[in-house]
């Protein structure tokens, strides 16, 4: 299967996704915080991979279900009383503060390992504060398991705008991020202290990213999200720019497709969503080897 041939695939699939999820996914909220998420993840993914920081993404969902567990807590006792608000400022503070160890020559498996242990440890205790002292609208486990009915109307909004961001950013900075992973002393050279800015703007487009769709996906498949479709859309095409568009039409074909099945067979999203994109994964593997091996 040659490249034209896959590109059309998945551009078929994505028109049928889609006409699947507008027909089966009823409420417009519901599907627009399907598309939102899945072009944050799709966006965001091939970032990851082109600066081979994998375990960082998968283990920052520990420090973003912290942000938002410590958000409950400043809700009650401070004058901002909105919980999103205060995620975002704890969640990039602390992705801030891993980015920077790495920055500074810290090994990023050493740094993301130290940053997560304290992150786990600290969410016993925010959770058991959270629970005891204040009324929480929501169970705590939804944001374990994801629910996308946690997401309110001006969450919406919210997530619409720092979609718009991601992917603006995302775009502006994949060229130097690719450049920047294969070899970070030439990038340098190319750059000069340009690098130094596309550090901060990638470390800003993981946390938004994870931050944002806690809730929707939920800590456990922020993981698989984050990760997959990227890798689906390496096996598939060559190029840093068609792995980027085939990884955003990865994720929204996983994402509505995952939505819809959910509705119809009454599932978690999260998993169902997870479900479709690891099946992708594996189909792209036997993908790859026929067209390697003919």
């Amino acid at each position: 299967m040659n490249l034209d041939k896959i590109t059309a695939t998945l551009i078929s699939i994505l028109f049928l996704s889609l006409a699947i999820g507008i027909v089966a996914i009823a409420r417009v909220e519901y599907l627009a915080v399907a598309l939102l998420t899945s072009v944050m993840m799709g966006i965001a993914s091939p970032l990851i991979a082109a600066r081979r920081l994998y375990f960082l993404a998968s283990e920052y969902p520990h420090m973003a279900l912290l942000a938002t567990t410590l958000s409950i807590i400043l809700v009650n006792t401070t004058p901002v009383n909105y919980e999103f608000f205060w995620v975002i400022v704890i969640g990039l503070i602390s992705m801030y503060l891993v980015g920077y160890a790495i920055h500074r020559g810290v090994d990023p498996d050493i740094a993301t390992s130290i940053a997560t242990a304290g992150s786990v440890s600290a969410n016993v205790m925010v959770m058991y504060i959270a629970l005891r002292m204040f009324r929480v609208s929501y169970s705590l486990w939804s944001l374990i398991l994801g629910d996308p009915l946690l997401v309110t109307h001006r969450d919406i909004y919210v997530l619409a705008m720092l979609t718009f961001v991601v992917v603006v950013v995302s775009i502006a900075i994949y060229e130097a991020v690719i450049y920047m992973g294969i070899d970070r002393d030439t990038s340098t050279l190319i750059y000069g202290r340009m690098v130094h800015l596309y550090d901060f703007l990638f470390f800003t487009v993981i946390g938004l990213t994870t931050l944002a769709v806690l809730k929707i996906v939920g800590y456990i498949l922020e993981h698989v999200l984050l990760l997959l479709p990227a890798l689906v859309a390496i096996n598939l095409v060559e190029g840093g720019r068609k792995v980027m568009i085939a990884s955003l039409f990865i994720s929204t074909i996983a994402t509505l497709l995952g939505f819809s099945l959910s509705i119809k067979l009454n599932l978690a999203p999260a998993s169902s969503t997870g479900f479709i994109i690891l099946a992708m994964y594996l189909i792209s593997i036997a993908v790859k080897r026929l067209r390697k091996y003919g």
